[in-house]
């Protein structure tokens, strides 16, 4: 207990530090109204969690009750709850032993009468489901292992969310990378069943041997729509990824893309009409660096990365403009991110983060580098032109957020956003640990070792 101590007070005094600015073209630093700046204002340690591989747990707040889903020191899946007035976690063990695989994160849902549905640990495995017997009480929390009886039997990706009606709906890739169909369920409580919500993948190849995956993310607007953006891939290698799309839907079944033209599924790579981006395999796009972000206006914008014309790793963002997708060159980087190993063990290229947009429409985001440059770009949304204006932002989080939490540099902070928003006290939870690498499943060591372990916290942010 003396180390987790000291590892606590690290973490108080990394909390108050500030991360410096290297000056670049085009990298210009923001003043943040004060007023606005988020602060931490408690920090609760849950557990101690095995940290030789990197997967991701999983975040609730509903009313006065908070659930987390997570693997615990000796690698089991573990649900844990309490209320938010309280420091003491109820925890139960799952049956489920993390495989050395950073594809297997663990998730977490809740429906509409408090059930409690956990998923994780599948890399093209069996389903691995468990649901409790009891509303919000995760002692009753039991193996299922079973939703439709189809198309289960080669899971990745699982994820648990809800539509504006509150319905829990659960998605997952069914069959292997180049060769898998977005599949989604819904819910139905009274029945305490599942049921097959779409009756066509989310996304489909152009030909039968045509083995492209897409990998997409989605947000939700403020009248609880569905921004849907995805990057097609050839192969298991990442340099195959290409072409970036858009729609939108209120339902995931009627769907329109950035013009208002209605859209169907399933969405196959030569759709012109969802095309955002049409660079080509191999042109530097990579399947998990790029983001999608919402103005306030609930407009879109996409960021990612890719090879220049003189073939160095950029940023660039597109945004729907005059009825067309407009695309630009936002950084001015002189390296070129070279793929490794499929992508398993790769310098960290360009990273970037969205911060915040100013009410005079300049977006901050956030930048650093393999080659140890970081900064900010404060870019005009009606020009998409870097300005040299004070952006004045309002920062959902602090920035001590994301300081590590040891010394060790094989570690990396980890973070897991509360998936359901504010809390009873109005306030946002943020679960954060540490983690290595660790690589897939054919990466592990013939024994898998018993450490490094990290301390799990879960921080309140007022």
């Amino acid at each position: 207990m003396e180390k987790i101590g000291i590892v606590i007070l690290f973490i108080a005094l990394c909390f108050g530090s500030c991360k410096s600015v290297v000056n670049q073209p085009n990298a210009l630093s923001t003043t943040v109204n004060p007023i606005d700046e988020p602060i931490i204002t408690e920090i609760i340690e849950i557990d101690s969690v095995w940290a030789a591989n990197g997967v991701r747990f999983d975040l609730k707040t509903i009313g006065n009750q908070q659930f987390i889903v997570y693997y615990d020191r000796n690698r089991m899946m573990t649900v844990a709850s309490r209320s938010l007035d309280s420091k003491v976690w109820t925890k139960k063990t799952l049956p489920n032993q993390l495989i050395w695989d950073s594809h297997n994160s663990v998730k977490l849902g809740i429906d509409e009468m408090g059930y409690i549905h956990v998923s994780g640990n599948q890399h093209v495995d069996p389903l691995a489901y468990f649901r409790s017997t009891k509303p919000y009480d995760v002692s009753s929390v039991v193996e299922v292992n079973r939703m439709i009886g189809e198309d289960e039997e080669s899971v990745t990706y699982p994820n648990f969310f809800n539509d504006k009606s509150g319905s829990l709906l659960f998605s997952y890739r069914s069959g292997t990378c180049g060769n898998g169909n977005i599949l989604i369920n819904r819910y139905n409580p009274q029945e305490g069943k599942w049921e097959r919500y779409l009756d066509k993948p989310l996304f489909e190849g152009i030909e039968e041997d045509d083995d492209r995956a897409a990998y997409h993310h989605w947000v939700k607007d403020s009248n609880g729509n569905f921004h849907f953006a995805w990057m097609w891939r050839w192969t298991p290698m990442v340099e195959t990824s290409h072409f970036i799309c858009y729609a939108t839907t209120p339902d995931l079944k009627n769907w329109r893309n950035a013009k208002g033209k209605i859209v169907s599924l399933p969405f196959r790579p030569n759709d012109a009409d969802v095309m955002v981006d049409n660079t080509p395999s191999k042109g530097g796009l990579h399947n998990s660096r790029y983001k999608l972000f919402l103005t306030d206006n609930d407009e879109p914008i996409i960021g990612y990365i890719k090879y220049d014309d003189v073939g160095n790793t950029q940023l660039y963002l597109a945004m729907f403009q005059a009825g067309r997708w407009i695309s630009k060159k936002i950084s001015d980087w002189d390296f070129r991110w070279k793929f490794i190993d499929g992508g398993a063990f790769m310098t960290i290229g360009g990273k970037f983060r969205f911060t915040g947009i100013s009410s005079d429409g300049l977006l901050v985001i956030d930048w650093e580098t393999e080659k140890e440059e970081s900064g900010q770009y404060v870019i005009d949304l009606e020009t998409f032109d870097h300005s040299n204006k004070i952006a004045n932002i309002k920062k959902p989080y602090p920035d001590s957020l994301n300081e590590k939490i040891s010394p060790n540099p094989e570690m990396n902070v980890r973070l897991t956003y509360d998936k359901g928003g504010n809390g009873e006290d109005d306030a946002q939870y943020v679960l954060k640990w540490e983690a290595e690498h660790g690589g897939f499943r054919q990466h592990a060591p013939e024994v898998i070792p018993e450490g490094p372990l990290s301390p799990l916290y879960i921080l309140k942010i007022n």
